[in-house]
């Protein structure tokens, strides 16, 4: 009987220590976030079962996606209305602003920024950008892009084009257009927060828009009637490529912050801080410092604990303590299972970070026991 005593004291003292664990952990989680991608905001309907979902599931913050390819999930007189809405007036981002009015749940404007085209036909709307500003778009040479022989060739082999078009950061039409798309939003909703993702370079190799190298080439070199710059004034090309973006946030930072004071204004960006800095052109440390951002999301989708942990240890060692606290530490659940993902949100929790976001929604709702089963770390 003694045994059997002790064994129960154990069990009890290592459920009851496991349940202040979680306690503990959903304390240091104030913001705790979920992304929707933009297949789940079409109708009334698919939109009240995602904020019951986040009622449910003790979610307070959802990036809820409005700008996939270069098209809106919402009434716009610059950017063309996404296929999917097509045959309808509904307005997804109005419906989900008034369903959410006066709950816990915050909703954030999510944006793909420079992401434009990823699938080998073209769009169907006739004032896509992919059609009508074709110099607009981001290139690994410096010649401007055919998008035609492109897709062309996308349609034979998929990674041909990587993971497809992307607007020029460089390009100063680019940057005046976002700009405009972002003003418009600001003029006709009230927003809890703007969510940049895709706000980063293709990939390595990338940023060499013909439009944007005449002008790092006519500031570096110096301009007829303007003297050059000394040596150690010129910036290196990557310098040029990561204060394109950086200059972007700078001003639709103040943009945002002039319309609407109380946006929280975030990004999705590597997680690794100097891959996100020499592969992708997110100087991310640079816009929490400056204060162009309120929140970094790192992309930590990785299924490996290692690999998870490495990053976070970057992060810490490398970012001020004091802006710790504006970092929401991305989780991908399309990746791994329920157990796996739990983890990282327990280890994430060690730290000081501001709170989490699951990627995504989607994962969930085609496998409802999922999120049955990580939601002990979010209570």
């Amino acid at each position: 009987m003694n045994h059997i005593w002790i064994f129960l004291r154990r069990a009890t003292f290592v459920a009851l220590l496991f349940f202040i664990n979680n306690i503990l952990i959903a304390s240091v989680f104030n913001v705790r976030a979920l992304w929707v991608v933009r297949d789940h905001v079409t109708s009334k309907e698919s939109i009240d079962r995602v904020l019951m979902f986040a009622e449910e599931n003790n979610y307070n913050h959802l990036f809820v996606q409005i700008r996939g390819r270069g098209d809106a999930y919402y009434n716009s007189r610059l950017v063309p209305r996404t296929h999917l809405l097509k045959d309808t007036d509904f307005d997804p981002l109005q419906y989900i602003l008034k369903k959410s009015k006066g709950t816990s749940i915050k909703i954030h404007a999510w944006l793909n920024v420079y992401y434009l085209w990823s699938y080998y036909e073209k769009p169907t709307q006739d004032n896509h950008i992919l059609l009508n500003h074709p110099e607009w778009l981001d290139t690994k040479v410096p010649d401007q892009m055919d998008v035609g022989e492109v897709l062309k060739s996308m349609k034979k082999d998929r990674k041909i084009n990587g993971e497809g078009f992307y607007l020029a950061p460089t390009h100063p039409e680019v940057d005046a257009h976002l700009q405009n798309v972002i003003t418009e939003l600001l003029q006709n909703y009230n927003l809890d927060g703007i969510h940049f993702d895709y706000i980063r370079y293709h990939a390595l190799g990338w940023g060499m828009n013909p439009t944007g190298l005449k002008f790092f080439l006519n500031y570096s070199i110096g301009m007829p009637g303007l003297p050059a710059l000394e040596v150690k004034q010129k910036p290196s090309f990557d310098d040029y490529k990561r204060s394109a973006i950086t200059k972007f946030l700078n001003k639709a930072s103040m943009r945002i912050k002039a319309y609407q004071p109380e946006c929280v204004i975030s990004a999705a960006v590597k997680p690794n801080l100097f891959n996100a800095r020499n592969t992708f052109g997110q100087e991310w440390d640079v816009w929490l410092k400056r204060g162009y951002i309120d929140w970094a999301v790192p992309m930590n989708y990785s299924n490996e604990n290692r690999t998870f942990e490495n990053n976070l240890k970057i992060i810490k060692d490398n970012i001020p303590s004091k802006h710790l606290n504006r970092i929401i530490m991305g989780i991908g659940a399309y990746n791994q299972n329920p157990r796996f993902a739990g983890q990282k949100i327990y280890r994430a929790g060690k730290y000081d970070f501001g709170g989490i976001s699951i990627f995504s929604y989607t994962v969930f709702k085609e496998q409802p026991n999922y999120a049955k089963q990580i939601i002990k770390y979010l209570n």
